[in-house]
């Protein structure tokens, strides 16, 4: 069994010794992947096309939403509290 982490925000009170910020990172992470491979997927819009396809804006606009992605969802999940137990 594991010790409390502590109290001040941004830890888990559960004891489970994950903290608030491991979750955001690991939230933000999934959130960046999925706004890229979901803008990538439109912009292929088709099954016969490739890579070569994508122009330099495409990537672009891919690239800005996991970024944003990664940023929201980082400090959303920050922000809100662990479920106190």
């Amino acid at each position: 069994m594991s010790a409390p982490v502590g109290t001040e925000q941004g830890t888990d009170q559960g004891g489970t010794g994950r903290t608030t910020a491991a979750k955001a990172w690991v939230a933000a992470l999934y959130s960046a992947v999925l706004a890229f491979l979901s803008a990538l997927v439109t912009a292929l819009g088709g099954a016969e096309t490739g890579f070569d396809s994508i122009t330099a804006g495409q990537w672009l606009t891919a690239v800005v939403s996991a970024l944003v992605a990664l940023g929201g969802a980082a400090g959303l999940t920050y922000y809100v509290p662990n479920k106190p137990r």
